[in-house]
């Protein structure tokens, strides 16, 4: 009886704490990643999640400090060992390096089988201040192509055109 009094009374500070204002997210969101559960449970992903790239790995693949690594959802960036792979890193380097992005992380899987977030990465239009969705500015301006990966609730076709200038 303890427990569940204990769960409806932060139920009820919760929902007080929401309507006062106190407990409010970024633009895009900015939920922490969920760490840790128990050995044989899978990993729930977070919704959202913000932070600063510290490394381009190559041009669909990033890490996100205090998250992890990150594989761009639906798109594919030429491998490393080939003139395209090192132009799409430079591309991505350009843009994302020590700048803040936003991720919205795939609901279905969370990871992919390399252990990375699967993800939605947007960063913040220079002159308006909104957001441009990465992948889509990745495919625009060349550097990589859509593969709609069924495995996870993105639909690229939906993106349209990305602004590419920098």
């Amino acid at each position: 009886m303890k427990i569940l009094t204990a769960f409806v009374t932060s139920l009820i500070l919760a929902a007080l704490l929401i309507g006062a204002g106190c407990l409010e997210r970024g633009p895009l969101g900015d939920a922490q990643p969920q760490t840790g559960g128990s050995k044989g449970v899978a990993e729930a992903p977070p919704t959202e999640v913000s932070g600063v790239v510290t490394n381009v790995v190559d041009g669909d693949t990033l890490d996100v400090e205090g998250f992890g690594r990150v594989r761009l959802a639906d798109v594919d960036a030429p491998e490393m060992d080939t003139p395209g792979g090192r132009a799409a890193k430079s591309f991505a380097e350009t843009w994302l390096l020590d700048e803040t992005v936003y991720l919205d992380v795939d609901d279905l899987g969370g990871k992919d089988k390399y252990g990375r977030w699967v993800c939605i990465a947007y960063i913040e239009d220079p002159e308006t201040g909104t957001p441009i969705n990465f992948n889509s500015m990745l495919v625009t301006s060349g550097h990589a192509v859509v593969k709609d990966f069924k495995d996870n609730e993105f639909d690229p076709k939906g993106w349209g055109p990305a602004p590419v200038s920098r």
